[in-house]
């Protein structure tokens, strides 16, 4: 990934000074645990102060709470095209694919807030459909060589990578407070489901229990 400066509203991209890119990624790594503890609503001040930076850094890269926000999901999406080379640039394209996969469940379940932060922003910002058309671009690539290689079904199509990965989004939204890890039961049997081979592997994950599914139920009502 390069280093650009993807402050919204910029004119153009403008390359960061190897200190200025420190500090936009201790900003975006400080409003990313905030959200997640404490919600969207968090303070550019709240910010600065938990990236052990000065107000005034803060808003040299973001002029107000959205543009910050906005540059999370920026971020994130950066990460997801990084992993998603990785698994392009793995000898073993299963392999790669399971990595992918799995770092997806990981950073919603390890993230928070990236949830509300997914539901808070304009998907059409153009920051944002620059980061999209990249990470498209990445998951074609992927799809292809899949297919291609026969390791993936051939009716998967490249658009259901976007519900894989909304599915493993939403499970872990709802059962990371009350049965951490559970997302991982339903990542294996997503990966059974698609691979070409047709081979399923033992589920490791437990099924959740009635009094967990009833815990989750009762924390969902409560964060409404």
């Amino acid at each position: 990934m390069t280093t650009t400066d993807t402050t919204v509203g910029t004119a153009a991209i403008r390359p960061l000074r190897a200190d200025a890119e420190r500090n936009r990624l201790r900003i975006i790594a400080a409003a990313r645990e905030l959200f997640a503890d404490r919600g969207l609503e968090v303070t550019l001040d709240d910010v600065a102060a938990h990236a052990g930076v000065g107000v005034g850094t803060v808003y040299r890269r973001f002029d107000n709470r959205d543009q910050l926000i906005e540059g999370v999901f920026v971020e994130h999406l950066h990460e997801v095209a990084t992993r998603l080379t990785a698994a392009l640039e793995s000898p073993d394209t299963w392999n790669g694919v399971v990595t992918l996969f799995t770092y997806v469940g990981e950073s919603m379940a390890g993230d928070r807030g990236l949830a509300a932060v997914m539901m808070r922003i304009d998907h059409t910002a153009p920051a944002i459909e620059t980061a999209k058309l990249a990470m498209t671009s990445l998951i074609e690539q992927v799809h292809r060589r899949g297919v291609d290689e026969g390791v993936l079904r051939p009716e998967i199509e490249r658009t259901d990578f976007f519900a894989f990965f909304t599915m493993l989004s939403a499970v872990a939204d709802v059962t990371q407070s009350t049965a951490p890890g559970t997302w991982r039961r339903y990542l294996e049997l997503m990966l059974d489901s698609i691979r070409a081979d047709g081979n399923r592997q033992p589920l490791a994950t437990p099924a959740l229990t009635d009094a967990q599914i009833r815990q989750a139920q009762a924390a969902r009502c409560q964060t409404r």
